[in-house]
């Protein structure tokens, strides 16, 4: 057996017989770059724990996805004996495209997606599809085994079982994130009892279509749980105001080297300027995959001293953790910018105000989302998958599934709370003299 120790499941074990498909996976140059990509982008500038990677998560999907199966495979009780032969069959399709599920999560996470207009799920289909040394490794294993792990990862394949394993309200990749997010960033409110959520776990059909859920009688607790958790990490780590903060500044930083360059007063690396002008993933590949947080840091600690005062500016302020300030709103919006306009220009502060002194935070703009809590849709997702993947759905003993929220006043509380946010952030000496008069 290969074992790993891990901090949120201890050991983590594959069989290096059965297993050595997931073992030559976590081998190849594309898997070993997660280790240089955190898990939660700038958070650790707010909780100085948070610097887990994408490596650590995708170990702990793939061991989630073998307790979940482990558990449901288990299943006697009429359809879902259907299913449970269905996920034997398919175990090492689950597992692949479980430990793959992130692997083109690119350099700062979500935070750089705003940026490029490009999602992480796009390049991890690039790289499962494309010349890569994954791709290699999968048809190896079987041809034609490649896209049968990118439809599992794109909700298309005909398993829908193996499919809502991976991506429902129920499923392991979720599970873990909380689950880690929580232990790293030391927010306890994120914790749920996974044990008795794996022991209650169901597997059956509603309205037609497989669904994940929870026993209705054992789980209606950890079903209640596990959603506060989420509503509670949401709030307070992935929407924190100063996670944000850096995340807005990296997003101008990177606008600013590009305005840079198309006026020809600097030449951006040649691997950046691709990904930061692509119309797609298409030809600059292996570009991409040369792009870590580490280089993009690299970059960033260059530019401190870059002869361009707006590009020096953010540049040294996301170094030194000098970051822009939030203010609440509401504030009479037209007035607050000519106020802050006065100041800025009262301090001498260079960069024009609307693009990089007056920085506006909305829903539209956050890279974390949580479909079922904002009760919100995922855009691009076709209506089948949209209602599949907003339900969290309980068995009684009948088999006859209902969702949590009709079930739970809790939840159903919860869920009529809309997860919104609305801030503008400005440099803090702004900040001071429009709270105090006094410069800062």
């Amino acid at each position: 057996m290969k074992t790993f120790r891990d901090p949120v499941h201890n050991i983590i074990q594959f069989d290096k017989v059965e297993e050595r498909l997931l073992l030559d996976l976590i081998d190849a140059p594309e898997f070993q770059r997660l280790h240089h990509i955190k898990q939660l982008g700038f958070s650790f500038l707010t909780y100085p724990g948070a610097e887990h990677t994408r490596f650590s998560h995708s170990l702990g999907v793939v061991h989630l996805m073998k307790r979940f199966l482990d558990k449901i495979i288990q299943e006697t009780r009429g359809e879902a004996r259907r299913y449970a032969e269905e996920l034997k069959e398919r175990r090492l399709l689950a597992l692949a495209a479980a430990l793959l599920h992130d692997i083109g999560h690119g350099p700062f996470s979500h935070a750089l997606e705003k940026t490029t207009n490009l999602r992480h799920e796009h390049w991890t289909i690039a790289i499962i599809l494309g010349n890569t040394t994954i791709h290699q490794i999968l048809e190896t294993y079987r041809t034609g085994f490649a896209q049968e792990v990118a439809d599992v990862i794109q909700r298309t394949h005909s398993s829908r079982a193996v499919v809502k394993l991976l991506s429902s309200q129920l499923d392991v990749d979720r599970m873990d994130y909380l689950l880690r997010d929580a232990q790293m960033t030391g927010a306890g409110y994120g914790r749920f009892d996974l044990e008795w959520l794996i022991h209650t776990l169901r597997i059956g059909e509603m309205d037609g279509e497989v669904q994940v859920g929870l026993d209705r009688e054992k789980g209606l607790s950890i079903a209640e749980d596990f959603i506060m958790a989420r509503y509670y990490m949401f709030v307070h780590v992935y929407l924190h105001k100063t996670t944000r903060s850096a995340e807005l500044m990296i997003d101008k930083i990177f606008e600013r080297a590009v305005e840079l360059e198309k006026k020809g007063e600097m030449v951006l690396p040649e691997e950046l300027s691709k990904l930061l002008n692509q119309k797609g993933t298409s030809g600059i590949l292996p570009q991409y995959l040369s792009l870590t947080d580490y280089t993009l840091w690299y970059y960033i600690s260059q530019w401190r001293k870059h002869e361009d005062p707006i590009l020096r500016d953010l540049s040294r302020r996301i170094l030194d953790r000098d970051l822009y300030k939030s203010i609440s709103i509401p504030y009479d919006m037209p007035t607050l910018f000519q106020r802050v306009k006065e100041i800025a220009s009262k301090l001498n502060l260079s960069p024009p105000m609307d693009k990089y002194l007056f920085l506006r935070d909305e829903a539209s703009g956050i890279p974390y989302k949580d479909p079922y809590l904002s009760q919100s849709t995922v855009t691009g997702e076709k209506e089948s998958e949209r209602e599949a993947s907003e339900r969290v759905i309980l068995f009684d003993e009948a088999g006859r599934g209902e969702e949590l929220s009709e079930i739970s006043d809790l939840v159903r509380l919860i869920r009529s709370k809309r997860l919104s946010i609305q801030r503008i952030y400005v440099p803090k000496e702004i900040k001071v003299e429009l709270l105090t008069g006094k410069e800062g």
